[in-house]
C-alpha cells in the first residue's frame, strides 16, 4: 500500500463487513483505539512530513510550527473533540443490545471522519509544501490523541475546577 494511502476508507469497510456484534463497553474500547490509533498515525505522519522539510525550513521555523500546530491540536482536542467523544461515549452506553461494529461511531461522526481524509488526499493531490502538511497532521493528530482521552474515563474539562 503507497505511503500516502489513508488507512481509514480500509477501516471503515472492514468495520461494516465484520459479522460480530459488540456491547456498548466493547465499541467504547474499540473507539477509543481507533481515536488514539488515528491520532499517533497522524503525528508521525505529520512528524515525518516536517523532517523532510528540517534543512529548509530552519530549526526556528519547524520547531515554531511544531509548538504552534501541538498548542492548536491540543486546545481543539481539549475543548472540542472531547466533547465529541463524550457525547459517542453517552450514545453508546445507551445501548440496551449489542451492534455491529460500524457503530462504533455516529453517522455524523462517519461523515465529519470522511471529510478530514477528504482534506488530507486534497493537500497531497494540490502539492501542498510538506510543512503545512506536516503541521496540519500533527495538528489534527495531537487532537485525536487528546480527545481520545475521554474513553479511558478521564474526563477534559474546559476549566480547572479546585478541590
Amino acid at each position: 500500500m503507497p505511503n500516502n494511502m489513508p488507512i481509514m476508507p480500509l477501516i471503515f469497510l472492514l468495520l461494516i463487513l465484520l459479522p460480530i456484534k459488540l456491547t456498548g463497553n466493547q465499541l467504547k474500547g474499540l473507539a477509543f483505539v481507533l481515536w488514539f490509533a488515528g491520532g499517533l498515525m497522524l503525528v508521525f505522519r505529520g512528524g515525518a512530513f516536517m523532517l523532510q522539510e528540517f534543512e529548509q525550513a530552519g530549526v526556528g521555523l519547524l520547531s515554531l510550527a511544531v509548538l504552534l500546530a501541538l498548542a492548536i491540536g491540543y486546545a481543539k482536542g481539549r475543548f472540542v473533540l472531547s466533547k465529541t467523544s463524550r457525547r459517542n461515549i453517552e450514545r453508546l452506553q445507551a445501548l440496551s443490545a449489542p451492534q455491529r461494529p460500524i457503530a462504533v461511531y455516529s453517522v455524523r461522526s462517519w461523515v465529519i471522519i470522511a471529510l478530514m481524509v477528504s482534506v488530507s488526499i486534497a493537500l497531497n493531490v494540490m502539492a501542498v509544501p510538506l510543512l503545512w502538511r506536516g503541521a496540519i497532521n500533527l495538528a489534527i493528530g495531537a487532537s485525536l490523541l487528546a480527545s481520545s482521552l475521554a474513553y479511558l474515563g478521564a474526563p477534559l474539562k474546559a476549566g480547572r475546577e479546585n478541590a
